[in-house]
């Protein structure tokens, strides 16, 4: 922990709108203290359970109630009694403290010993349910077309080509046996939630071939609607069961009309172009070519 870092931390707007509040008590002057604590970094003492685990310390009023204590600069600290460390934690976060801490927090006070200016649970539950809210909204929300984008690319681009790699020959057995069944449901999965998911089996096609003993290749179409620049609308997946080699290669659409790209991964997970796909007619003979390549993407 950078205590240098931490010990800097200065609220001098801050203090002088608790010292007008206090003075003051208004509502007008609650929000002035609030507008100004809701983006700033209060200093919160601290017990180390472990070298990385620092536990925020609490404080017990004379009549037995527990708060969360916070500062607003070093000098509020007291020298004693002396904590083992001294967290830099952000407002909002300290709200957390209080709302999801495990003993009966009623509260927090900043300052105790000069300011004393008492946040009561109520109050921090409400500023915590709006840090919330404000958090939710702030996060990208997709369309379902959106959604649809992101989730075949991470199959295409990184689900597949992975699951070929690390399972090998296992995978590609049990792509040649279940064919539609078994990308549908890869594709199914990813989607997470059923209802969201808007195809089915009779959307791919799965053709196996055996090219010779040492390759097969098995060419997935994917569903002609919804494909978009960098989605696919195949790929080929070699494997050499005597060499133990994979590859994975890809029919990716291009912002060009009518272009179409040959991509494909290695097993290091990197996307390599070959530039401007052939024929369709084609693709097959370039692709086997391309596994009998000692530089083709081959594990």
């Amino acid at each position: 922990m950078d205590n240098r870092v931490t010990m800097e931390i200065t609220n001098d707007k801050l203090e002088e709108a608790i010292k007008g509040y206090i003075t003051e008590p208004t509502k007008e002057n609650l929000g002035v203290v609030l507008n100004l604590l809701r983006p700033t970094k209060l200093l919160v003492p601290a017990m180390l359970k472990a070298p990385n685990q620092p536990m925020p310390c609490f404080l017990k009023s004379g009549n037995g109630e527990t708060f969360l204590a916070a500062y607003t600069s070093k000098e509020h600290i007291p020298t004693e009694p002396k904590s083992q460390a001294i967290l830099s934690v952000p407002f909002p976060a300290c709200n957390d403290i209080v709302v999801k801490s495990e003993q009966n927090v009623i509260g927090m006070v900043i300052n105790p010993f000069s300011q004393n200016l008492v946040l009561k649970k109520e109050l921090v539950e409400k500023l915590h349910e709006a840090d919330q809210k404000a958090l939710q909204t702030k996060q990208v929300k997709m369309t379902p077309e959106q959604f649809g984008v992101f989730v075949k690319k991470q199959v295409e681009f990184g689900i597949l080509p992975k699951r070929l790699f690390a399972e090998k020959e296992s995978f590609v057995n049990q792509l040649c046996e279940e064919k539609e069944a078994f990308i549908n449901r890869i594709f199914a999965e990813a989607y997470k939630e059923a209802k969201l998911y808007p195809y089915s089996e009779a959307d791919y096609s799965v053709m196996a071939l055996e090219i010779a003993p040492d390759l097969t290749l098995v060419r997935v179409d994917f569903p002609e609607n919804g494909i978009v620049v960098p989605l696919c609308y195949r790929i080929y997946i070699t494997y050499d069961p005597i060499a133990r080699k994979a590859g994975y290669y890809t029919i990716e659409k291009m912002a060009e009309p009518g272009k179409r790209l040959l991509g494909g991964f290695g097993e290091d997970g990197a996307h390599i172009s070959y530039g401007e796909a052939p024929v369709e007619g084609a693709e097959i003979d370039r692709i086997i070519t391309m596994a009998r390549t000692v530089d083709a993407i081959t594990s």
